[in-house]
């Protein structure tokens, strides 16, 4: 997905900050451009897990 189309929710979900969208946009967008590839319309890989079975 696209970095622009990252909802509150999915940002919440991550866990980090606030948990806000904004301090989610704001993190990442810090983060990948110190590694000099940011842009809005990037690509990115959201994976959501569950939990199936506490051993």
């Amino acid at each position: 997905m696209r970095y622009c189309d990252v909802t509150a929710e999915m940002a919440a979900k991550e866990g980090e900050g606030d948990k806000s969208l904004a301090f989610w946009q704001q993190a990442h967008q810090e983060f990948f451009e110190r590694e000099g590839s940011f842009a809005p319309d990037m690509l990115l890989v959201f994976e959501e897990f569950e939990l199936v079975e506490v051993l």
